[in-house]
């Protein structure tokens, strides 16, 4: 099954979305520590979310490379090119 970049960013701006009380719009440039302050329990429930929503393993090595909504769904879609 091979699913688009641009379903890969909307379902991760649902997932933060469903995750944070954000009252800003997010999108694919939202700082996920600056822009909605996601703390290291969040993240981890993000990884989780991610890897029931996609079936796959997140590698937690990316997470320091990841600082937007957008480096999220790029790593998503790079694990599931796998």
């Amino acid at each position: 099954m091979s699913i688009g970049y641009d379903k890969v960013l909307a379902s991760a701006v649902s997932i933060v979305s469903r995750l944070v009380q954000a009252d800003t719009e997010l999108s694919a440039d939202t700082d996920l520590q600056e822009d909605v302050g996601m703390t290291s329990l969040q993240v981890m429930d993000l990884v989780l979310e991610i890897e029931e929503e996609f079936d796959i393993s997140f590698p937690l090595n990316r997470l320091p490379d990841i600082r937007t909504i957008k480096d999220l769904a790029q790593e998503i879609f790079a694990v599931l090119d796998q």
